[in-house]
């Protein structure tokens, strides 16, 4: 009954962000639909931390093949707005916990650092960094606020569809939520002004 809860939540905030941005003229919107893995970062040097974020024994699987979206708004040519929703179920160190996220990011596009580097950038290939704040719960534990940052690459297939894969690290800002890290792949779609 859970899943189809979420489904029904899912389809319902897509269609509304649909409206939403048909609605806008000012700037063009794109949303996504995938799935995420949580892994609860362990050890406290770098080198605890990296061998952490490339091993994936304590990876959080999503129970759902449609566990995060996110609607984004370009604010300009490098910078977009992307607002996040996420669900996942901590089974791997936990005991069956339930874990919630919302999150607003601003992405920084590095294509003109893929230009400088390479010569050229190229439509399809699409890198950027993102840093941002969210509010992440785990039921029956509780929640709160959390710094974001990390990166991705949108490969767009055409225009107006495309694959995103985002990366990055939730900071605890206190005690309640272990900080950890957030893996992403999707589909991504770019609605038309």
């Amino acid at each position: 009954m859970g899943r189809f809860k979420l489904e029904i939540i899912t389809i319902l905030t897509i269609v509304f962000v649909g409206n939403v941005s048909a609605q806008d003229s000012k700037g063009q919107w794109a949303i996504s639909a995938g799935v995420n893995i949580i892994d609860v970062r362990g050890g406290d040097d770098f080198s605890g931390r990296f061998n952490d974020y490339l091993g994936n024994s304590d990876w959080n699987w999503a129970n759902s093949p449609l566990s995060r979206i996110t609607a984004e708004t370009y604010l300009s040519e490098a910078l977009t707005l992307q607002i996040a929703g996420s669900l996942n179920k901590l089974d791997n160190g936990f005991e069956d916990v339930m874990h919630s996220s919302f999150d607003v990011n601003v992405k920084y596009g590095l294509d003109a650092v893929v230009s400088t580097v390479f010569g050229k950038s190229t439509k399809y290939f699409s890198p950027f960094a993102y840093l941002g704040a969210g509010y992440t719960s785990l039921k029956g534990v509780g929640g709160e606020a959390m710094l974001n940052y990390g990166f991705g690459v949108n490969c767009w297939f055409t225009d107006t569809v495309g694959v995103v894969y985002q990366a990055g690290t939730k900071e605890q800002l206190s005690d309640v939520v272990p900080s950890h890290y957030q893996h992403s792949i999707g589909f991504v779609f770019m609605l038309s002004k």
